[in-house]
């Protein structure tokens, strides 16, 4: 199903907008919270949306897009770009909607062969070699005070 984002607009809360979304003929509301933190010397933003508290919306944000992170994405990105006031153009083609069959028959199927053993010989190689390395660099450290 082709999903589009109809509008986007300012909530009442702060940082907040209110986004609503078109999943092939149904129609969903859901409220986007932005949040700046400083961590160090960088400040983080991010953007997750819900849905919104007063309305009588059984799904939330996660719960629609759960097997469709790409478009779930595509949906946070245009939020993003309206709450740092960039121009965006709506409606906008955000992806395809799959089902969860679809979903998991696309998903890539686990093979059991004997590139396993290869990778865990290989591991305790590398193993080996980081620990030699680790304790050269140890005792260099040690030998400098």
């Amino acid at each position: 199903m082709k999903v589009q984002v109809l509008c986007v607009q300012p909530a009442i809360g702060h940082n907040t907008h209110e986004v609503l979304v078109s999943v092939g003929t149904d129609t969903h509301k859901f409220i986007f919270t932005t949040e700046v933190n400083q961590v160090g010397t960088h400040l983080v933003q991010t953007t997750r949306g819900d849905s919104l508290r007063d309305s009588c919306a059984s799904r939330t944000f996660s719960e629609v897009f759960r097997l469709n992170q790409r478009v779930a994405m595509n949906v946070t990105n245009l939020v993003v770009k309206c709450y740092n006031h960039e121009t965006i153009n709506l409606p906008a083609d955000v992806g395809i909607l799959v089902t969860p069959e679809t979903a998991l028959s696309k998903q890539k199927q686990f093979e059991n062969s004997g590139l396993a053993d290869t990778d865990s010989q290989q591991s305790k190689a590398v193993d080996r070699e980081t620990r030699q390395r680790a304790i050269a660099i140890v005792e260099k450290l040690y030998h400098v005070r």
